[in-house]
């Protein structure tokens, strides 16, 4: 049975036209042809030209996510070609390495699979749902990870907010493969455990490789301070960069154990660990006693209701640790969450 077209409104499909993947409720016209949560659909603009094809998602504002400008299925051929798409690509990018076997391999829209993540640790594969469509398609997804990748675990980590707003049930649990709480990885050399069911993100924060590079680069012979430090990336890059010193500050014991272990791990000196709300430790830190302060602050917005107070943490957040920096030292606010 051929999808339902969506059909946009006049003056609505430019956005589209230049590369936009997304349709919002209020640019549709009209469907035709019935449609159910997650199903395949062809995008048309108002002259009937077709657009592309996509998933849609009845309950969410963004009524439409585009995957393809081809007119061609989204079956389970085309999900497996484009998951093979996107481990070549990151293949062109030296991505496995010996240095580095975390890394991101499906980043949703960003390749062409809207509401599919899939992180890589080292054997393990940490797979999460964001739309309705990806969760449908579940099997799938677990199928073509496993005959790409061959992992010994897949997991699935729960979507959280996403789940609730798309109308289907998400739970963190093993998916696939061998039953274990932690998984063995290296970046940039460091060696590393995350906790896919248990940690924050799919059990680590891959996004911020290129940023723990650079402390390292930053860090010999700096007084380091790390603070939401959660496991120690930043710390453990500053520690093989050559750091004098390094405190740790975080609210969460258990990511203070895992940062430990990490060092301990590496064969790196352990650093100080201190078990603080930041904003309090901060108040009474001694100023001006370190070279080089790590900000990575969790988001303090969730709404748009939120960002006036969210804006105030930031600049107190980033005023106290700027008075904990010695002069000439570096600050490097790193949250880009």
């Amino acid at each position: 049975m051929a999808p339902a077209t969506v059909v946009i409104k006049r003056g609505r499909a430019k956005p589209l036209w230049f590369g936009h993947p997304w349709i919002y409720s209020e640019a549709i016209e009209r469907v035709d042809g019935g449609v159910e949560p997650g199903d395949e659909v062809a995008v048309a603009d108002h002259d009937g030209r077709f657009i592309g094809k996509g998933f849609v998602s009845p309950r969410s504002q963004i009524r439409v996510r585009l995957a393809s400008r081809k007119d061609e299925p989204l079956d389970d051929a085309w999900l497996a070609a484009r998951l093979h798409d996107a481990r070549a690509l990151r293949a062109r990018l030296g991505l496995p390495c010996a240095e580095t076997d975390a890394y991101r391999l499906c980043n949703s829209e960003g390749d062409a699979l809207p509401g599919l993540v899939v992180d890589v640790y080292g054997d393990a594969a940490a797979v999460q749902f964001t739309t309705i469509a990806m969760k449908r398609r579940e099997a799938a997804v677990l199928d073509a990870l496993a005959a790409l990748l061959a992992p010994r675990t897949i997991y699935e980590v729960a979507a959280g907010g996403f789940a609730q707003l798309e109308g289907f049930a998400s739970s963190s649990r093993v998916a696939r493969g061998e039953s274990r709480p932690r998984v063995a990885c290296r970046e940039n050399g460091v060696r590393l455990e995350v906790e896919p069911l248990a940690g924050q993100k799919t059990g680590a924060f891959l996004d911020q490789r290129e940023n723990r590079a650079l402390v390292g680069a930053l860090a010999r012979g700096a007084r380091v301070l790390d603070l939401y430090c959660y496991a120690g990336g930043f710390a453990l890059a500053a520690a093989r960069g050559g750091a004098a010193s390094l405190t740790l500050v975080d609210t969460s014991a258990r990511a203070l154990a895992r940062a430990q272990a990490n060092f301990a791990a590496n064969e790196l000196p352990g650093p100080e660990l201190v078990e603080s709300d930041v904003f309090r430790w901060l108040e009474q830190a001694p100023a001006g006693a370190f070279d080089l302060v790590i900000c990575d602050p969790p988001k303090f917005a969730r709404a748009r209701k939120d960002v006036e107070a969210a804006l105030k943490g930031y600049r107190r957040l980033n005023g106290l640790a700027l008075a904990a920096c010695a002069p000439g030292a570096r600050a490097s606010p790193m949250s880009r969450r």
